[in-house]
């Protein structure tokens, strides 16, 4: 029998809200994603944010702004 694929809710498909969570891997790294649809966010070296979503025009572009 073949089980019906997980909905993913309407705020984490549209990109307006998620519930974000420490996780960690089975080797002790740590994440943080999504506890609603298990999306992830990166962390940079400093512990920002970073991904889609948190860059700046000038870091898309490659330009110094």
């Amino acid at each position: 029998m073949a089980s019906t694929p997980r909905r993913v809710p309407f705020l984490c498909r549209t990109n307006l809200r998620h519930r974000w969570e420490n996780a960690h891997t089975e080797d002790g790294e740590r994440f943080v994603r999504c506890a609603l649809c298990m999306r992830e966010r990166w962390t940079g070296p400093r512990g920002n944010v970073t991904g889609p979503g948190s860059m700046s025009v000038g870091q898309i572009s490659g330009g110094n702004y």
